[in-house]
């Protein structure tokens, strides 16, 4: 979600940033809460509603960065060699934004766990 809005932008990234907007307007425990309960209580469910709650952070995390990788001069000499979208997003700036992203999800492991905890 973060890739395709950081790269398309304008009316893409409004879009996609308004609905990552409406699942940060919930608490994400309260989010995961609510998908265990409709899903039922099994360690997969609980797996795939902590995952769910958690999007909203890495798709802006992913947005961020690939505004800023897009901006290289070497996405633009792709763009001119006639690289396609989603060829340039795969090869190359999604390379770039991989290492922010393991970052990130180092730190929200433990936050996952915590989550997991909490809903069981």
């Amino acid at each position: 979600m973060g890739l395709v809005s950081g790269y398309y932008g304008r009316w893409v990234d409004s879009i996609i940033m308004r609905l990552v907007d409406v699942m940060l307007a919930f608490p994400g425990i309260l989010l995961a809460l609510a998908l265990v309960s409709i899903l039922g209580p099994s360690l997969p469910n609980l797996m795939i509603a902590v995952g769910i709650s958690s999007v909203p952070t890495y798709a802006r995390l992913v947005r961020g960065s690939v505004l800023a990788a897009k901006e290289n001069v070497y996405v633009d000499a792709a763009r001119v060699v006639g690289c396609s979208d989603p060829l340039i997003m795969r090869r190359h700036v999604l390379p770039n934004v991989v290492a922010p992203i393991i970052v990130v999800a180092t730190l929200g492991i433990a936050a996952a766990i915590l989550w997991a905890a909490a809903l069981s």
